[in-house]
């Protein structure tokens, strides 16, 4: 079955309730009118120590330099993210009144972004 399209949003499920559709970008260089596009004013990296020390997160930290978006990093992503790596995350991004997070590598980085969103988005839920 398909599912009716509106622009920029797709219906889903029986409750036919509208959920964001997702924008392709390739690359790096088009996040930073997507960031300004939804206001966001400062952003946070969620990284792990390999991917940094590899220096491949330079591109994007340029891209966001160049459009003038302040941005911080944390690097220290376990393989396995930890309870400890969300909270230090959430913790950042409160402290520094980040509006933005970005979960740059693979699933543990994307995986502490997520759960450190989650627990910024829902402070009352574990």
């Amino acid at each position: 079955m398909l599912l009716p399209q509106l622009p920029g949003r797709l219906l889903s499920g029986a409750a036919v309730s509208p959920i964001p559709y997702p924008r392709l970008v390739s690359g790096v260089s088009g996040l930073p009118d997507i960031l300004k596009e939804h206001g966001c004013s400062r952003v946070l990296i969620v990284t792990d120590p390999d991917i940094h020390r590899l220096g491949l997160t330079c591109t994007l930290e340029n891209a966001l330099t160049e459009s003038k978006i302040p941005f911080l990093l944390y690097d220290r992503t376990a393989a396995n993210p930890t309870s400890d790596n969300v909270e230090a995350v959430r913790t950042l991004c409160l402290k520094h009144h980040c509006d933005a997070i970005i979960g740059f590598g693979g699933g543990s980085s994307m995986d502490c972004a997520k759960a450190a969103g989650a627990r910024i988005a829902r402070p009352g839920v574990p």
